[in-house]
């Protein structure tokens, strides 16, 4: 998808955009882009128009917030890959918005989820916004340690068990293990099954796992990847 974007939705003046450089550096090109000044009255901002409608102002101007807001390292995000609708935005997937931004692709992918299904009150409280993507991140590989845990019955101890191998559906045994083993392997030791749960259920945003009705019971979702016998 990335490539399609990059090939077809540039302005313009396409040749003048250089893969290499940040977005940053070509968004305050006013030749490329007119500066946030020029913007006129009638114009509306990012925030008050839905993320699949934003035009690609909207998506330049998302950006510069959340680099601001969040400290991102623009150093690593190519604007040619972001120069696009809103509506292309929202149908790129995790998996590419790190192909596009690196590590900031994880921060990005995460806040446009929740922008789309909290809407903007997401960034009402700055500090707590700030603190559950922190939380996020710092979990990011959780689930690939719940993964290999299950494929790892001389590792798992009895810790987590299979219910559907199938499906991908899974049990957390021993929860109190499981969050020591986690707080080992991160180095805290002050990790709690509360915590690791709640990073857990990030996890529903982004497809990596979805939701199970039932207490300690998780399944993976269509963006985890690995677990399936057929595909090891």
């Amino acid at each position: 998808m990335l490539d399609s974007v990059t090939h077809s939705t540039f302005l313009p003046n396409a040749s003048f955009c250089d893969p290499l450089m940040s977005w940053t550096d070509l968004f305050s090109n006013e030749e490329y882009y007119p500066a946030f000044e020029h913007q006129t009255a009638c114009d509306s901002y990012w925030t008050s128009v839905h993320p699949e409608y934003w035009t690609k102002r909207h998506v330049w101007e998302w950006l510069q917030f959340c680099c601001d807001q969040y400290k991102l390292d623009t150093n690593c995000i190519s604007f040619c890959n972001f120069n696009i609708s809103g509506l292309q935005l929202c149908s790129m997937t995790q998996e590419e918005f790190v192909e596009a931004a690196g590590l900031c692709g994880e921060y990005l992918y995460f806040i446009l989820q929740n922008i789309r299904t909290q809407g903007y009150s997401f960034f009402n409280d700055a500090e707590e916004s700030k603190a559950t993507i922190k939380d996020c991140l710092q979990s990011s590989h959780l689930w690939e340690f719940v993964r290999d845990l299950l494929l790892s019955p001389e590792e798992n101890c009895g810790i987590l068990e299979w219910e559907d191998r199938e499906q991908g559906i899974f049990r957390v045994v021993k929860s109190e293990a499981l969050a020591k083993m986690w707080g080992q392997r991160k180095k805290n030791d002050r990790m709690t099954y509360e915590k690791l749960s709640r990073a857990l259920r990030y996890y529903y945003k982004t497809g990596i796992l979805e939701r199970v009705d039932r207490r300690l019971v998780y399944k993976f979702g269509k963006n985890a990847h690995g677990w399936q016998e057929d595909k090891l």
